[in-house]
């Protein structure tokens, strides 16, 4: 799939879009992750994966046990 200039892939559970950044000066493209599919974890635990958040600390939804 392309979107004006960028080509969104899918990898193993992650759908990855190309975006084109500026990095420490330097012109450079790198994949974002757009969109999940499947189980995420962080350190064991199940969490849900946000694609984008005002905040870091809203771009993980960890489950209540």
């Amino acid at each position: 799939m392309k979107t004006k200039n960028q080509t969104i892939i899918f990898s193993t559970g992650v759908h990855l879009q190309s975006e084109e950044c500026i990095i420490n000066g330097r012109r450079q493209w790198r994949w974002v992750a757009v969109g999940f599919e499947d189980d995420s974890f962080l350190g064991g635990r199940a969490v849900n994966p946000a694609e984008y958040a005002n905040k870091k600390e809203k771009l993980i939804e960890k489950f209540k046990d």
